[in-house]
C-alpha cells in the first residue's frame, strides 16, 4: 500500500503517514464521515487554521508572525492566505454597502451645497469600487514606511516587514468588516463604525509592534503614531488626487 499523497510506501497498521502526515482513507465517502470532517475541520480551533490564526492573532500575534518569519508553517495558515479572507471579506462589505446601503455614503452634513454631495457620493463610490485593488496595493507601502520608521532596529528586513503587515493588515480589515456589516442596521452606527476604525489601527499596530520589538508602550506608541500618520498622509494624497480628477470630470459635464 502507497500513500496517496507522497506515494511512500505503507504497512496495512498505520493510520497516517510517516512521511507527509496525510490520514490514510481506505474508505468511500458517506454522510457520516464528512459530517465528521465537518466537524473536525470547521468548528474545532485547534485544528481549523483560518480560525486559530484569528484566534491567535488576538491572543498572542507574536507567536503566529515571528513564528511564521522563524519558520513555523503548519500550525497557522499563511499571511497570504488570511490576507484573501480579509479581501473576500472586504469585498463582501463593500458590495452589501454600494448595493443596499448607498445612502449612506453621503456626508451631506459636511457639504455646502447638492452638487458637492454629489461630487462626494461619487468620489466615496469609486474608492469602494476599488477597495480591493487599494487594499493589496497599500501592503507593500505600508512595508516599506514602517521599515523606514524601524530603520535602526534590524530584527526584521524588508521581507519580513511584508509578513508582518500582511498577517496585521488583513486581521484589522477582518475585524472591521465584520463590525461594519454588523454596523449596517442603522446609518448612526455605521458612522459611528467608521469613526472608531481609527482607534482600532493605531491600538492594534501598537500592540503587535510591543510584542514584536519589545519596547516600552510609550515608544511604541509613538513610533506608531508616526507610522500611521505617515501612512495617513499618503492615504490623503490619494484621495485628494481623486477629488481633483473628478472635480476636473463635473466641471467639464457642466460645460458640456
Amino acid at each position: 500500500m502507497f500513500c496517496k499523497n507522497c506515494k511512500n510506501e505503507l504497512s496495512n497498521d498505520q493510520s497516517y503517514c510517516p512521511n507527509c502526515g496525510a490520514k490514510i482513507i481506505g474508505n468511500r465517502l458517506t454522510i457520516n464521515y464528512l459530517s465528521s470532517e465537518f466537524f473536525e475541520s470547521f468548528w474545532r480551533i485547534d485544528s481549523n487554521k483560518p480560525v486559530l490564526t484569528f484566534v491567535d492573532l488576538f491572543r498572542k500575534p507574536v507567536n503566529v508572525i515571528d513564528g511564521y518569519i522563524n519558520g513555523l508553517r503548519k500550525k497557522y495558515i499563511n499571511p497570504f492566505g488570511y490576507f484573501t479572507i480579509a479581501l473576500t471579506l472586504t469585498g463582501i462589505y463593500t458590495f452589501i454597502n454600494l448595493n443596499y446601503f448607498p445612502e449612506y455614503l453621503d456626508n451631506g452634513a459636511f457639504q455646502a451645497n447638492i452638487e458637492e454631495q454629489d461630487i462626494s457620493r461619487e468620489l466615496t463610490t469609486r474608492i469602494l469600487e476599488h477597495m480591493n485593488l487599494l487594499f493589496f496595493l497599500f501592503v507593500p507601502i505600508i512595508t516599506l514606511f514602517s521599515r523606514l520608521i524601524f530603520l535602526k532596529n534590524k530584527k526584521y528586513n524588508l521581507a519580513e516587514h511584508l509578513i508582518i503587515h500582511l498577517y496585521t493588515y488583513a486581521h484589522i480589515h477582518i475585524i472591521t468588516s465584520v463590525l461594519i456589516m454588523i454596523s449596517f442596521i442603522s446609518e448612526s452606527s455605521f458612522r459611528l463604525m467608521n469613526f472608531i476604525s481609527i482607534p482600532i489601527y493605531v491600538i492594534y499596530y501598537s500592540y503587535v509592534f510591543k510584542g514584536l520589538y519589545d519596547m516600552s508602550w510609550w515608544k511604541t506608541f509613538l513610533k506608531t503614531l508616526l507610522f500611521l500618520l505617515i501612512f495617513g498622509v499618503f492615504f490623503l494624497g490619494i484621495a485628494t488626487a481623486m477629488l481633483m480628477v473628478y472635480l476636473k470630470y463635473f466641471s467639464e459635464l457642466e460645460l458640456n
